[in-house]
């Protein structure tokens, strides 16, 4: 997987409260600050558009979560697959007990959030 611009989070990350974005397929992950739009961070390879045009997933991370937006060429299992590798990256190791959501679902659930939870207390994380 093919990452760019990790130098542009590490000093968000520092913080308590910190909230970055990243575009991700299978083939690699752009993480930019939370005012670079979606869209305007792509790559050939790794490229979010509106309408389902991009071949990547738009995803904000914060404290505890990755939340995935839809995208209809992504299953839920694929999204999965993707999900679980973008969290395997050493520089990510802060995340990796991180709950994942796609379409506001979870598809994994963390340690730091339970299914349950997730539903009882959707609107701290909306």
């Amino acid at each position: 997987m093919q990452w760019i611009g990790l130098e542009s989070i590490l000093p968000m990350i520092a913080k308590k409260h910190y909230q970055f974005k990243a575009i991700v397929n299978e083939s690699g992950a752009i993480v930019f600050p939370v005012t670079t739009e979606h869209r305007d961070a792509g790559q050939a390879n790794i490229r979010y558009a509106d309408n389902y045009e991009g071949n990547a997933l738009a995803a904000m991370i914060k404290p505890g979560l990755v939340e995935f937006r839809y995208h209809q060429q992504f299953t839920d299992e694929r999204v999965r697959k993707i999900a679980a590798e973008f969290l395997s990256h050493p520089a990510l190791a802060f995340a990796s007990t991180f709950s994942v959501t796609y379409q506001n679902r979870v598809i994994i659930v963390g340690c730091s959030l339970n299914e349950e939870s997730y539903g009882r207390n959707r609107r701290h994380f909306s």
